[in-house]
């Protein structure tokens, strides 16, 4: 995963690559902003499990097993939830899998802020995408 962030640097995306193994990867932005957090991927191995997380109608697009992997968008900066689709596309692409959800969404998520003000965490996250492949 770290490649296709580096890729996405390479082509020209402002990013800085933050974060190491174990643990989550992070993109920031010029301004050091968070922008995307990319969890460690996950191996889903019962097919059954792809329908109840995702949908039956998702589930009969990919065969388990499959490596679950969520990419964060932070909702309350602008052009996040691009370069978290981004790197979700582009991990497909080189990959394999599926994104998922397909195309537009509702809304972004209001749950994870870049800072709730207090703190200045980032801990409170909520799913804004990410990719399932094989």
């Amino acid at each position: 995963m770290h490649a296709i962030a580096d890729g996405l640097i390479a082509l020209g995306e402002p990013l800085e690559l933050r974060g190491d193994d174990p643990g989550a990867m992070r993109l920031h932005g010029p301004d050091g902003r968070l922008l995307v957090s990319i969890e460690d991927a996950v191996r889903v191995s019962v097919h059954g499990e792809i329908g109840r997380l995702l949908g039956a109608e998702f589930a009969e697009r990919v065969k388990a097993p499959v490596w679950w992997v969520d990419v964060r968008a932070v909702a309350d900066v602008p052009d996040a939830e691009r370069v978290a689709r981004r790197f979700a596309d582009s991990l497909v692409h080189w990959l394999g899998g599926a994104v998922f959800p397909d195309g537009e969404h509702d809304g972004p998520a209001l749950s994870w802020k870049a800072a709730d003000g207090s703190d200045g965490t980032t801990e409170n996250a909520a799913y804004q995408g990410g990719s399932v492949g094989r």
